[in-house]
């Protein structure tokens, strides 16, 4: 199996890459599987507090990789093909989104289809000015995937949404700002140290508590009021159990920066 999917880990910070620079970056199934296997790994390391995911060269990802799939249409293998590949990428947008530590896309140039898809997926996007991003799906008749119905419909406008969806344009890094998809626009040769002081600051909070909050965002989407307000109480009276409340509340009483342990 060709290595596509590059780790690096610094302090409590994992570097994600990945890396086929030649052909930008794309999803594959051969790149997806690898990609599933690291960030699998890395959610049982104790040691790893951040992810950040990022590509090589000029593209973040470029998506789906088309001359596969000119060769699935023109042998009759498409829809095998496909589903081989989306049970693959379809798992790793639902963990990320669940994910129980913050995740940080640093798009470092092109995030085109399944690619702008992987970085929205992400917890929070980094963007250099280079970063352009495309939802190109319709370019090729298929739906917006790797959970993009998902994503731009409940972070975007439904006109916004369907413009995105259905024209397939490119949008820039500052577009996408303005948009709220994106949180931060930097310099290509700050972009890495960027995502890295990023990754920093969340290693030293309170990860229990992210993760939870990431899944109550989740679950927001779909449960009644009254039944998630419930739900959000009682993790709120588990979060007062927790060691790390213990010394939230002391720091700021003793006027102190927390020291948080995630528990």
């Amino acid at each position: 199996m060709e290595i596509t999917v590059e780790l690096e880990i610094i302090d409590n910070s994992a570097i994600v890459t990945l890396n086929d620079p030649d052909n930008l970056n794309p999803l594959n199934l051969n790149t997806g599987k690898l990609l599933l296997e690291t960030i699998e790994s890395l959610r049982a390391n104790d040691d790893v507090k951040c992810v950040i995911i990022t590509g090589s060269g000029k593209a973040f990802s470029a998506g789906g990789d088309v001359k596969k799939f000119r060769e699935s249409a023109e042998n009759g293998t498409a829809g095998k093909v496909m589903d081989d590949l989306t049970k693959v990428l379809y798992k790793i947008a639902l963990i990320l989104r669940l994910y129980p530590k913050p995740v940080i896309a640093a798009v470092n140039g092109w995030a085109v289809g399944a690619g702008m898809n992987l970085a929205l997926s992400c917890d929070f996007v980094i963007s250099s000015e280079h970063g352009r991003f495309r939802q190109s799906f319709c370019k090729l008749a298929l739906i917006p995937g790797f959970a993009g119905t998902f994503l731009l419909s409940r972070q975007l406008t439904w006109q916004q949404a369907v413009q995105m969806a259905f024209f397939g344009d490119t949008y820039s890094a500052e577009d996408m700002k303005e948009l709220g998809l994106v949180n931060e626009i930097v310099s290509s040769e700050k972009l890495r140290e960027t995502a890295l002081d990023w990754a920093h600051k969340f290693a030293k909070g309170p990860l229990l508590a992210y993760a939870r909050t990431k899944k109550l965002f989740v679950e927001a989407f779909s449960t009644p009021l009254e039944e998630h307000l419930e739900n959000e109480r009682q993790i709120q009276i588990k979060s007062a159990d927790s060691e790390d409340y213990k010394i939230g509340v002391t720091a700021l009483i003793e006027k102190k920066e927390p020291e948080f342990i995630g528990k």
